[in-house]
């Protein structure tokens, strides 16, 4: 006779949860938090709040909807429901088709609007306890820093790992990147994070090829200052995202832009990025790598305005000025 026969005596308390035989099979995949959301899913109460499980649990809803989907494709639990109105998680209802005014799918899994939630301090030492890999991270960053992090940063590095699944190595390389423009803070860091994040730029190798288009972009603003006579004044937004595009995007150097400059200046009688921007995208779409290819386009074109003005109203010609009076007024309709 076995010595493991023993007798369970449970303390039901208030509330009971049900939990399927066949869940057994799912152990070796399931994770700490699948069998906890697992638990609060299937306990007798009047219905299942995301919001109110994520705090009882201290996960956030990444964490709660990625167990939810472990349940649902191993046919233990059906999710109905939208995240707006609430989620209601019946048993016993496999393979059951969602009704479509309720089943709402997303074509980007990422957020509209990205924000690392909160935690409490429990919440930020449970998480640390069971991530070696966290623990280090927030030593490095410490390290580099110079600085001991306060619970508040501590709380959103956790976020940026848990919430949006970035990489440690990933992080380390804002932290170089905000270290380097002095800007020795995890706030500045998690902005960074969260617009790259929001841009589709989740994984290291993209982030090395994104921050390496954005030091040339920068490298080059000086070459560009000194064409346009800018000076040193504090370059718009949109003006640091027209020359990214002219340096990392379409490949153009110092010699486009200088042509597209002095095209510029001819046709309006002072510099303007936003019009010189619209030449270059126009030579760009047209596939054009060189200024000699972009001269001689002008050359070609000026030559069909010429025979126009001599009498030919040919359909199928162009107007250079009639180009450049649209690309500018593109241009400054977009400001």
């Amino acid at each position: 006779m076995s010595e493991w026969i023993l007798k369970i005596v449970p303390n039901y308390e208030n509330s009971v949860a049900v939990i399927p035989a066949r869940v057994i099979e799912c152990l070796n995949d399931a994770t700490g938090n699948d069998m906890a959301v697992l638990i609060a899913a299937l306990r007798d109460g009047t219905g299942f709040d995301p919001d109110a499980v994520c705090r009882e649990l201290g996960i956030t809803k990444k964490t709660l909807d990625s167990a939810l989907s472990f349940w649902e494709k191993n046919g233990i639990l059906t999710v109905e429901g939208t995240k707006g109105s609430g989620r209601s998680v019946p048993l016993g209802k496999k393979n059951r088709k969602a009704d479509p005014e309720v089943s709402v799918k997303s074509s980007d899994p990422r957020p509209q609007r990205t924000e690392v939630p909160p935690l409490t301090t429990e919440e930020a030492a449970r998480f640390l306890e069971g991530n070696k890999k966290a623990r280090l991270l927030i030593k490095d960053i410490e390290k580099s820093f110079g600085k001991i992090l306060s619970r508040a940063e501590v709380n959103t590095v956790i976020g940026l790992i848990d919430h949006l699944s970035l990489s440690p190595e990933y992080i380390m390389l804002l932290v170089a990147h905000a270290k380097e423009r002095e800007k020795n803070s995890v706030r500045y860091v998690e902005k960074l994070a969260i617009d790259l994040f929001d841009n589709g730029i989740t994984s290291y190798s993209a982030l090395v090829e994104e921050m390496t288009a954005v030091e040339a972009a920068e490298s080059f603003e000086g070459v560009v200052r000194k064409i346009f006579g800018l000076g040193k004044r504090a370059l718009t937004k949109k003006e640091k995202t027209m020359i990214k595009a002219w340096c990392s995007d379409w490949g153009y150097g110092e010699d486009m832009v200088t042509e597209a400059y002095e095209i510029t200046v001819n046709s309006t009688n002072e510099p303007s990025l936003p019009y010189a921007n619209a030449i270059l995208e126009k030579w760009h779409s047209l596939g054009f790598k060189t200024v000699d290819e972009a001269r001689a386009y002008q050359k070609e074109h000026s030559a069909g305005t010429k025979k126009n003005k001599a009498g030919s109203k040919s359909a199928s010609s162009f107007d250079t000025d009639d180009f450049f009076e649209a690309a500018l007024k593109r241009s400054y309709d977009k400001k």
